[in-house]
């Protein structure tokens, strides 16, 4: 009981986790396991916090502020508490398909390359989740490519 007592459980991070559809379905143990690895990470206004083309190596999970994603240097969206960013890049094991820069100033939860892959990767339906969530979000840009190309009829 004495251990109990000092026990800290992250209910913050617990609570923005599951507020993010990729760890839905997570179980609790497994989430909070996932809690207890995050890394607060605070950015001002304009910083950049991914960069298209750079290594994954975390994931971010906005708990408060504003940020905004860009490919090819246009917006193509924005972000707000409880979502999430850098997935693509950890899943598909590729270069980030996308910047991220903070419209506002932001607090984040990272969440290290490694432990995502972990949590993801070790049960079945977050994993289905998760492959489901980035093939939409590539779809998202394929479309959205083959309307800004050029016609050349």
């Amino acid at each position: 009981m004495r251990i109990d007592q000092h026990a800290r459980v992250p209910i913050v991070e617990i609570s923005l986790l599951r507020a993010i559809p990729l760890f839905h379905v997570l179980p609790g143990p497994s989430l909070e396991g996932l809690a207890h690895a995050l890394e607060r990470v605070e950015y001002p206004a304009g910083a950049v916090m991914i960069r298209e083309g750079d290594e994954g190596d975390r994931y971010y999970a906005i708990a408060d502020g504003t940020v905004e994603i860009r490919q090819a240097g246009q917006r193509v969206a924005m972000l707000g508490r409880g979502t999430g960013l850098g997935e693509i890049a950890l899943l598909r094991g590729g270069p980030r398909t996308a910047t991220a820069v903070a419209a506002t100033a932001v607090t984040a939860f990272a969440l290290d390359r490694e432990s995502f892959l972990t949590a993801v990767n070790g049960h079945a339906p977050t994993l289905r989740s998760a492959t489901g969530f980035v093939q939409d979000l590539r779809e998202r840009d394929r479309r959205r490519a083959a309307e800004d190309a050029p016609d050349l009829d």
